[in-house]
């Protein structure tokens, strides 16, 4: 314009250059002094209208850079959040950066409660008390109750004034606390589902523009996504540790049922061969590396393997320790050590041991118990064996203890031929009557078969009680042992009289007589569950051994006989009166307590025993051991018959 000032066109130049140079604001407050100071006119007028287009232009330059630093800034954010793992690192990234982009002085974080269904703070930024951090609140109550509970944004001037808020006194009081005043939240969302809300605060009243909160919903739908993120993370996460899992289990399946197909085509034609005990406990060791054993019921080693490449047996030196015997499965004994039972049906053979240097696979548990079936198996066979041979030899033996005596010249040849090993009577042989009160005589036979098949001898019926024959065996050591096992086999009271040694049919002839009336006198005696031979029955044993019926006829007539046609004669009770005597010390006193009779009861028929006897010397020492034999006698003869007591 050729009229205008020129002044006016230098001034629209500098207003044009502080709008391209993005100038401070106090450079167009001092541009606008400068206007307004001229003189009025058309060149004031144009300058005023170019400053207040300018300061739109200005408005929408900044509103635009704004905009551009908060995309640079949620872009970046984005960014950041991509390399982030941890959720919990996540969100207060998102949390720092609201904070930052808006300008406030506080930031909060809080999600529902999927469980109670509150709103519970989650992480907290700019705050100055401890009260704010832990506040939870039910939806529709407070900012953060109101966006989960609606959805929609909210913003407030003044929290404590505004009629819009319902609020809960304990988040009232935790707000006043930490002075807050002004506040803006808005919701975060997987789809369609409210999971928290993300909210500014300050300490002073501010409004908060549309645009504002537009950034601070985009922060809030980046955390909703670092939730998501997080758990479909975790859930991928633990779908592939399933998967592993599942890998492992399957290949660790895999390896069991190759090794244990490896075992069973090696366990069965051990079986099928009839392979030797020995042979299938150290094929376990090798398959198994470990120390393997199979010991019997009574926890004796029958075999044994040490682990392979190791000295010696890893077995323990009790290998019964820990056992139980009805166990139908392998037990765990300890930390490397388990036992499977060797049994068929409900008969026990023992057990199979196994110790290893450091904890047994269930495969290898598995393939122990497999390998004491095919020892059951096994021992079964032997058995069977065993029995037949026994059986032969049995019907030698039987023909030996019979009553009538046997022609000996073919008794002889018969012996020589009663199975493989034959039925050698050269050697000391002990024998045993036996019997158990409490079981029945088939699983007392099986016992003793079992017991006298370990020991190189043989068991068998005869007559009512089973006779045991033991090669090698003192018959002391027989009395002890054999009473003491059989019984744990059979859970009975089992009772032995025991003869021997014999080295001849003969021989063993007689001390089976003798070994029966030893059986007879223990159950006279109420010895019952006790092994015994005539020696060990003390005194009365000594005087049998010695003594014919005659004898014990005459010892009875002058002692017993008397005071028993005494007793039946008056009524009187000296026989019970003079056993109880003897049985208390030969103190008359304790003889009446026992016999529950006044003392004086006790001496008057003591006095009256001298006069049915004719005499005192059965008080003194000689004559009472005489009397007190006598009487023992008497209880036996109830039981045993004289003839069968005394012989000749």
């Amino acid at each position: 314009m050729p009229d205008e000032d020129p002044s006016v066109e230098e001034t629209l130049a500098r207003l044009l250059r502080l709008l391209a140079t993005e100038a401070p604001d106090e450079a167009f407050h001092r541009l606008a002094e400068l206007v307004e100071a001229r003189e009025p006119g058309p060149g004031r007028e144009t300058l005023l209208h170019a400053l207040r287009r300018g300061a739109v232009v200005r408005t929408r330059l900044q509103r635009r850079r704004r905009r551009e630093k908060e995309t640079q800034a949620l872009l970046e954010t984005a960014r950041g959040l991509a390399a982030l793992r941890d959720v919990d690192e996540a969100l207060d990234a998102i949390v720092a950066q609201s904070r930052q982009l808006l300008g406030t002085d506080a930031t909060y974080l809080a999600l529902v409660d999927p469980v109670r269904g509150d709103v519970v703070m989650r992480i907290t930024l700019g705050t100055v008390t401890r009260a704010i951090e832990s506040v939870r609140q039910p939806k529709g109550s407070g900012v953060g109750g109101m966006v989960v509970a609606t959805g929609e944004p909210f913003a407030t001037r003044d929290y404590l004034a505004d009629p819009r808020i319902t609020r809960d006194p304990a988040v009232a009081d935790a707000v006043l606390q930490d002075g807050i005043v002004s506040m803006a939240g808005v919701p975060m969302r997987l789809g369609d589902e409210v999971i928290g809300a993300l909210f500014v605060a300050n300490r002073h009243e501010r409004g908060f523009e549309r645009d504002e909160i537009s950034l601070l919903s985009a922060l809030a739908d980046h955390a909703s996504i670092v939730i998501e993120n997080a758990r479909l993370f975790g859930d991928a996460e633990a779908t592939a540790r399933r998967l592993r899992d599942a890998n492992a289990e399957l290949a660790r399946h895999g390896d069991a049922l190759e090794r244990a197909s490896a075992a069973h085509e090696r366990l069965i034609p051990m079986a099928l061969h009839r392979a030797d005990l020995a042979d299938l406990v150290g094929a376990v060791a090798e398959m198994l590396d470990a120390g393997v054993a199979a010991v019997d019921p009574d926890g004796a080693v029958l075999e044994a393997a040490p682990r392979p490449g190791c000295p010696g047996p890893l077995t323990p030196s009790d290998p019964s320790d820990g056992l139980t015997p009805d166990a139908a499965a392998a037990v765990r004994l300890g930390p490397a050590r388990w036992a499977a039972p060797i049994r068929a049906g409900g008969e026990r053979f023992g057990h199979l041991v196994l110790e290893a240097a450091g904890p047994v696979p269930d495969t290898d548990v598995r393939i122990l118990e497999r390998a004491a079936q095919t020892a059951a198996l096994l021992l079964l066979m032997e058995r069977q064996v065993s029995l037949t041979e026994q059986r032969l030899r049995g019907e030698v033996v039987e023909e030996l203890l019979a009553e009538r005596e046997p022609d000996w010249a073919a008794f002889d040849r018969r012996a020589r031929r009663a199975g493989p090993r034959g039925l050698d009577l050269r050697r000391p042989h002990t024998v045993l009557v036996v019997t158990a009160e409490g079981s029945g005589r088939r699983s007392l036979v099986r016992a003793a078969s079992a017991q006298a098949s370990r020991r190189g001898g043989l068991a068998l019926e005869h007559g009512a009680h089973v006779v045991v024959l033991l090669p090698g065996v003192d018959p002391a050591v027989a009395a002890r042992e054999v009473p003491e096992q059989l019984s744990r086999a059979t859970s009975a009271r089992v009772t032995a009289g025991v003869a021997g040694p014999a080295a001849s049919a003969r021989e063993l002839r007689a001390a089976h007589r003798q070994a029966d009336r030893c059986h007879r006198l223990l159950l006279a005696l109420g010895r019952e569950g006790e092994g015994a031979t005539t020696d060990e029955l003390g005194a009365l044993g000594l005087i049998l051994d010695g003594t014919s019926r005659a004898q014990v006829r005459a010892l009875l007539a002058q002692t017993v006989a008397p005071l028993q046609r005494y007793d039946a004669e008056h009524g009187a009770e000296l026989l019970r009166t003079l056993d109880g005597y003897f049985a208390a010390g030969q103190n008359p006193r304790a003889a009446a307590k026992a016999l529950q009779l006044h003392p004086n009861t006790v001496y008057q028929r003591i006095d009256r025993i001298d006069r049915v006897l004719g005499h005192r010397r059965w008080r003194e020492p000689d004559g009472s051991l005489s009397v007190q034999v006598a009487l023992q006698l008497h209880r036996i003869l109830d039981h045993i018959p004289l003839e069968d007591l005394v012989p000749g």
